[in-house]
């Protein structure tokens, strides 16, 4: 079903819904309308699939590889999220293989019209969920290149306190702490200004409002890192401690964001579905508490499966990464997986073989977004692009730029995505 279609640059833009079974193992059942978006240059150029692992992007980003190769691109919106959830709600269908499942669909159909070859692609959770369609289906592209893919080893990876405890600048580090430790000994002062933002149609019944208070205060270095690049803060931009509580929690508020990620609306949807993943195969973070213990009230409470949604059994399965992550160090082939030294993902990033014709970049000074291939130095950026062309059977056009930094779009989609 078209939902829309509009000329945009040097392709047309059409957003779709996509019939898709809620169980892929009872195709028979239960449907669902799956959102999707298209960039349609030419039959002929290569096709792109981009796997979101949350809710679709309206507006039309093409993602790297696409821009580099003049092609096309098929974006799918993850199940369970956005409008792309079965009536049922059946939780139990939110799972690494039903999503590669909707992607391999997707394939199958779009190849009876697009014929030159394929490759996939992801951001964030979208770059985790490439991987694994590739995983369960090798041959449906013959490229895929996640960037800042992200996954855990466990519901509490022990690897992350330690990366954050390393990252960065040591002066940065030391501001951000500063400002857990005031924020959480100042929250009688910070909690109202959260409380206010019923105004905005938050309610925070589900954890209340100390609780999500402090939460999205443990998670604040992660979060600080995580986006940096993305969002409009940076070191210099960290607060004092002593600063009014208005200044203080405006930062937290923006890099922690605690109605966006613990209100009652949030955890339902958004956050509920992803919570559930990481519950469930996935897996999380741990976010470092030590430091902070003597100021903290719910010590060890962010642990997936004690968060929403509730009333429904979670139960930790740790084979599906297991096994992603096995495959992509011993058998993956075409793979380009791109990270970020700042981003704490990194301290869970896939491993690969150059054997099997597959690359693992790290930009130094960032967190792994669409450009960095563009911003790679030579004879790198060289290296890959010819990768990239050889996976595509089709010439790269590099973008242009000025001082080894990113072309004006690019830097333009890195601050919408």
């Amino acid at each position: 079903m078209i939902r829309g279609d509009e000329s945009i640059d040097d392709f047309r833009f059409f957003t779709l819904d996509f019939e898709q079974p809620a169980d892929h193992r009872h195709p028979e059942g239960e449907k669902f309308l799956q959102r999707m978006t298209l960039f349609h240059r030419s039959v002929t150029a290569p096709m792109v699939i981009d796997t979101e692992g949350a809710e679709i992007f309206a507006e039309p980003i093409a993602a790297e590889p696409v821009d580099l190769l003049k092609g096309n691109q098929v974006t799918v919106e993850h199940r369970f999220y956005g409008t792309s959830t079965p009536a049922s709600r059946d939780w139990t269908l939110l799972d690494v293989w039903q999503s590669a499942a909707d992607a391999h669909r997707v394939v199958r159909v779009f190849k009876t019209i697009y014929g030159a070859r394929w490759l996939s692609t992801g951001v964030f959770r979208g770059g985790t969920a490439a991987l694994l369609h590739r995983y369960f289906y090798p041959n449906d592209v013959e490229g895929t290149i996640p960037y800042a893919e992200r996954h855990s080893l466990g519901l509490q990876d022990v690897r992350v306190p330690r990366f954050l405890a390393n990252v960065g600048d040591a002066a940065c580090r030391d501001s951000l702490k500063a400002v857990q430790r005031a924020a959480l000994a100042r929250r009688a002062e910070l909690t109202p200004l959260l409380a206010a933002q019923s105004e905005w149609g938050f309610t925070f019944d589900t954890l209340g409002v100390d609780k999500a208070f402090e939460f999205s205060v443990v998670r604040l270095s992660f979060n600080f890192w995580e986006y940096l690049g993305l969002a409009p803060y940076d070191c210099d931009t960290i607060p004092g401690p002593t600063v009014s509580a208005e200044e203080l929690f405006a930062f937290v508020d923006l890099v922690a964001g605690p109605a966006y990620t613990f209100s009652d609306q949030a955890l339902n949807s958004p956050v509920g579905p992803e919570s559930y993943q990481c519950a469930t195969e996935l897996g999380a973070p741990l976010y470092p508490e030590a430091e902070l213990w003597p100021l903290l009230r719910y010590p060890g409470g962010q642990v997936p499966t004690f968060l929403p949604p509730t009333g429904v059994a979670k139960v930790y399965n740790p084979l599906p990464m297991l096994k992603l992550e096995l495959w992509t160090r011993l058998h993956a082939r075409n793979l380009l997986i791109v990270d970020g030294a700042l981003s704490p993902w990194s301290a869970s990033a896939f491993g690969v073989s150059s054997r099997n014709d597959s690359y693992r970049v790290v930009d130094p000074a960032g967190i792994g977004f669409y450009g960095t291939l563009s911003a790679l130095p030579e004879p790198q950026r060289t290296f890959f692009f010819e990768r990239l062309s050889d996976w595509a059977d089709a010439p790269v056009h590099p973008p242009a730029l000025s001082q080894g930094k990113l072309a004006p779009r690019y830097e333009k989609r890195m601050r919408h995505r």
